[in-house]
C-alpha cells in the first residue's frame, strides 16, 4: 500500500514486535509519533507525546532496558535537546530494541530556527546509524535496526531528511505480532550504570563493536554497489540523493558506478576501498554537510590514491539537493 517513509517505519516498528513508543513533535518527524499514539489502542501498544525530547529517549531507553521494544522519534532540533542522554545511553546495553529516528529539514521548510545535520553527532556517539532513501527501505531499515539493536546490544540511530520522511511510495505490509508492553527492570551496574569507575571501559568497548559492526554489515545487503558503463568515474550517495543521482544520470544518458551508503556509521570501509581502486575522479551526493566526502578524502589519501574528489566544492552546502542541481 502506499505510505509515507514516516508512516512505513511505524509498519517497521510494529512488524518487529514494538511495544513502547514516545516523542516530541516535530516535522518532518511528526508523522511517527502521530501515528503510533493513533493506532495504540488498535495494536495494543503503548505511546505517549512526552514533555520534551530528552523526556522522551529517556523514557524509551528505560523501556528497552527492561526489556520492551521501543521507539522515540524526533526533529533535528529535538536531537540537541536529546543530546545529554543520548551521549551516556549509547554506553549502555538495553535488553531489547532501542531505535532512535531523527529527521533532518534541509531547506527550513517547516524548521526555521535553522539548518542542520545530525549526523555531525554520531562521531561522538559511535552510534550504527542508517539512510534510508524511499519509504520500502524505511520500513526494512527499521526492522534491520531492530534487529541489530538486539544483537548488538545498543540503541541504533536512523536518520531522513524531509524528502525521504514525506515522500510516497509503495510498501508491502507484513505479519505484526502481538506487542509485549510490560517489562522488568533488573538492576545491572555494567549493563545500565556510567559512573566514572565503569565509564571508560564501557567506551573500550562501544569503540571495539565497530570492527564487529563492519563484519556483521557486510554480509547485508546494505551499501550497494550498483554497476556502470564506465569504470574510471564513479558516484557516491546517500540518502535521497540517491534518487536523484540516478534522476540525473538516466536524464544525462551518462551509466556510472554508484556506491549508495546506507550506514554512515560504521561506513563500509572495504566496499569504499575497492570502489575508489582504479578511478580517476569520483563524485559524493549528500544532504547536507559534505561528512561522508571528508571520509571518503582521508581514506584516499591513507591509500595514496591518485584521484580527483568532487562534492561541497560544487555543490554549497546550503538548501537540499534535488534532480537540478545534481545534473
Amino acid at each position: 500500500m502506499p505510505l509515507f517513509s514516516d508512516e512505513a517505519i511505524v509498519v517497521g516498528a510494529l512488524e518487529s514486535g514494538l511495544g513502547f513508543s514516545t516523542t516530541y513533535p516535530g516535522c518532518p518527524a511528526a508523522e511517527i509519533g502521530d501515528l503510533l499514539y493513533k493506532i495504540k489502542d488498535d495494536y495494543g501498544i503503548y505511546a505517549e507525546y512526552s514533555t520534551n525530547e530528552i523526556v522522551a529517549l529517556e523514557a524509551a531507553a528505560g523501556a528497552a532496558f527492561s526489556g520492551v521494544k521501543s521507539i522515540v522519534s524526533m526533529k533535528h532540533f529535538g536531537l540537541n535537546v536529546a543530546m545529554d542522554a543520548l551521549i551516556p545511553i549509547a554506553y549502555t546495553k538495553p535488553r531489547a530494541g532501542l531505535v532512535i529516528v531523527v529527521c533532518d529539514d534541509p531547506g527550513c521548510h517547516s524548521s526555521a530556527q535553522s539548518e542542520e545535520d545530525s549526523r555531525v553527532f554520531v562521531d561522538n556517539l559511535n552510534i550504527l546509524t542508517l539512510e534510508p532513501s524511499d519509504p520500502e527501505e524505511a520500513k526494512e531499515f527499521t526492522k534491520m535496526a531492530f534487529e541489530m539493536s538486539e544483537k548488538f546490544q545498543k540503541p541504533v540511530l536512523m536518520r531522513l531528511t524531509t524528502r525521504v520522511a514525506h515522500q510516497t511510495g509503495l510498501v508491502k505490509i507484513g505479519r505484526i505480532p502481538k506487542a509485549k508492553t510490560k517489562g522488568k527492570f533488573i538492576k545491572d551496574l555494567k549493563r545500565f550504570s556510567t559512573m566514572p569507575s565503569i565509564v571508560l571501559n564501557q567506551k573500550r568497548e562501544l569503540l571495539a563493536l565497530k570492527s564487529q559492526l563492519e563484519k556483521y554489515l557486510a554480509k547485508t545487503k546494505l551499501n550497494p554497489v550498483i554497476a556502470g558503463a564506465r569504470k574510471d568515474i564513479g558516484v557516491i550517495t546517500s540518502g535521497i540523493s540517491h534518487l536523484y543521482v540516478l534522476d540525473a544520470l538516466e536524464k544525462l544518458k551518462v551509466s556510472l558506478p554508484i556506491l549508495k551508503i546506507d550506514t554512515f556509521y560504521p561506513l563500509p570501509s572495504e566496499k569504499i576501498n575497492r570502489f575508489l581502486a582504479n578511478k580517476s575522479k569520483v563524485i559524493v551526493f549528500e544532504e547536507v554537510l559534505g561528512l561522508i566526502e571528508e571520509k571518503i578524502r582521508v581514506k584516499a589519501q591513507i591509500k595514496k590514491l591518485k584521484l580527483e574528489i568532487f562534492g561541497k566544492n560544487l555543490m554549497e552546502p546550503v538548501g537540499e539537493l534535488n534532480p537540478d542541481r545534481v545534473i
